[in-house]
């Protein structure tokens, strides 16, 4: 059962929101931190439920908005990069780093699209890590295509209760993916080490 979504988001004109949204998720797709891009979803969501927009229409504005993010950021990758702290400028010229990416790149620029503690380094890293522009923009239509459906859907059916419910999710993703990224890492760690011997 859905549940009612404020009163003043049905008000809004699917024309502007459309442009709403497509700009919202550019910006959270090219990997700035801290953009709301589930805003104008939850907006889309009570248009959708009164009748003035539909669910299509909202998917393809978010993720058409947060491919063409994904692939600015790609391509501004390595001049934000020259710009972060030296620290961080080493960490993705790393060898290790280069071929742990090369290995799991698909993966990671699909849950990136996803999971905000991934789309940052991974967007404004892949292209100086040697992950080509296809891969880079096939997988980020695949993830966008998946975060911006899915979230669509389910606050168009479950209102702000599917927010608090992904919330809390991704609270707890973060961690198992981390944990995900070691394991892979140590597996990785003694293959090489084991094919020495």
């Amino acid at each position: 059962m859905a549940v009612p979504l404020p009163e003043w988001l049905t008000a809004l004109d699917p024309l502007w929101l459309n442009a709403a949204t497509f700009g919202l998720m550019f910006v959270e797709g090219a990997g700035v931190p801290g953009v709301p891009g589930v805003l104008p979803m939850l907006a889309q969501a009570a248009l959708i439920t009164e009748g003035k927009t539909g669910y299509v229409d909202a998917v393809f504005w978010g993720a058409l908005g947060n491919l063409l993010g994904s692939l600015a950021g790609y391509a501004l990758g390595g001049w934000i990069l020259t710009h972060l702290p030296p620290r961080w400028r080493a960490w993705a010229g790393h060898g290790r780093t280069r071929r742990l990416t090369e290995k799991t790149a698909p993966l990671l620029i699909a849950l990136s699209r996803s999971v905000g503690s991934l789309r940052t380094p991974v967007t404004w890293t892949a292209r100086t890590l040697g992950v080509p522009f296809s891969t880079f923009a096939g997988w980020s239509l695949v993830g966008a295509l998946l975060h911006v459906g899915l979230w669509q859907y389910a606050l168009w059916k479950f209102g702000e209760a599917a927010l608090q419910v992904f919330r809390r999710a991704e609270v707890h993703l973060a961690p198992l993916l981390l944990v995900a990224a070691v394991v892979l890492l140590l597996g990785w760690v003694w293959r090489r080490e084991r094919g020495r011997l």
